[in-house]
């Protein structure tokens, strides 16, 4: 151990910084243990396909509890995994809209919300307008 409590070698964020980013730990380990779990979750919702992407899968990959995962992600990203997965949802349509000639509803589907209806109200919602809208306002085939 080195004097301030961290082991030989070990890499990763400095203590003070996974206090600033909200590791709600004592131990510098158990803060650099929880942050790469957390990490490994993120990563995991970053690449997994978006129509499979689950909470409980996450919270899996993390190594976790829901409970403990969902209150751990939202202290350390400052908001919850769904929110964090509606805005990866969103990116990803916005791509699509402008990029492909998709149906809006195939683009649910794609993004891993089932119905047309419920992905419009989130995409107006995180938007500001609805999904036909933001593609008639960003085709690249203008």
């Amino acid at each position: 151990m080195d004097g301030d409590g961290k082991p030989h070698g070990l890499t990763g964020p400095c203590p003070a910084a996974l206090g600033m980013i909200g590791v709600p730990a004592r131990r510098w380990q158990t803060k650099a243990d929880l942050y790469g779990q957390l990490e490994d979750a993120k990563r995991f919702l970053d690449s997994a396909p978006l129509e499979t992407v689950t909470l409980a899968k996450c919270a899996e990959e993390a190594g976790m509890s829901l409970h403990h995962f969902l209150r751990l992600f939202h202290e350390v990203h400052g908001r919850t995994p769904h929110q964090y997965l509606a805005a990866r949802r969103v990116e990803t349509a916005k791509r699509l809209l402008t990029e492909t000639k998709l149906s809006v509803s195939e683009i649910a589907l794609e993004v891993g919300l089932g119905g047309a209806s419920a992905f419009g109200r989130m995409f107006k919602q995180e938007v500001g307008c609805s999904p036909s809208g933001y593609r008639n306002a960003n085709s690249q085939d203008r």
